[in-house]
């Protein structure tokens, strides 16, 4: 009885380290009258001038059972604050039931609105996603030699530090795992 006490104090407290400090993904899910719509680029961060694309994977909540072949029912566009609705070929992909992909090149960096709409067995379907693209020249390395000669050599500030390495809360959340499980091994140990 006494080893429980300590025990769930670590699980919980392993748990509440993980939701804390895990990573925001770049994914997003809308409910959709019956069915949850997740949406996201294929390759995160979406960049300027490369071929990216756009997934939705839609599963009908009550059973968990992907929404398959609903390509010809569903449409999807893109658009920019300035711009009119540009449509885009939309098609299930292959070996992936219930997940759909549109191909794009954007041009410009910026905010866009990814609208998907139709119908899924007679339901009306008309959602949107924001996104941010970003300009491909921001993440090349070595940088342009007209970008390098007008920069020092200096790294930046901390407080100016990207993080787009991947590293920080998620390798929080790690350390805090990693830790609640080898004092839960401690006390477990000293127990017996």
């Amino acid at each position: 009885m006494s080893i429980k006490k300590p025990l769930f104090a670590l699980v919980a407290l392993s748990v509440l380290l993980t939701g804390i400090a895990t990573p925001v993904l770049a994914h997003e899910t809308q409910a959709v009258d019956g069915y949850d719509v997740t949406f996201g680029g294929a390759d995160e961060p979406l960049i300027t001038d490369e071929r990216m694309w756009l997934e939705f994977e839609i599963v009908d909540t009550e059973t968990g059972a992907p929404a398959a072949g609903h390509a010809e029912n569903l449409t999807v566009s893109v658009q920019t604050s300035e711009a009119e609705k540009t449509p885009l070929d939309l098609s299930e992909k292959h070996g992936e039931p219930g997940v759909y992909e549109a191909p794009v090149v954007f041009a410009e960096p910026g905010d866009y609105v990814v609208h998907l709409e139709g119908h899924l067995d007679g339901v009306d379907v008309h959602t949107h996603f924001e996104k941010t693209v970003t300009d491909r020249a921001e993440l090349e390395y070595p940088a342009s030699e007209s970008e390098a000669a007008g920069n020092s050599t200096d790294s930046q500030p901390n407080d100016e530090q990207p993080d787009e390495a991947g590293f920080g809360s998620g390798s929080i959340a790690l350390a805090g795992l990693g830790l609640g499980t080898v004092i839960g091994a401690v006390l477990l140990r000293r127990r017996r």
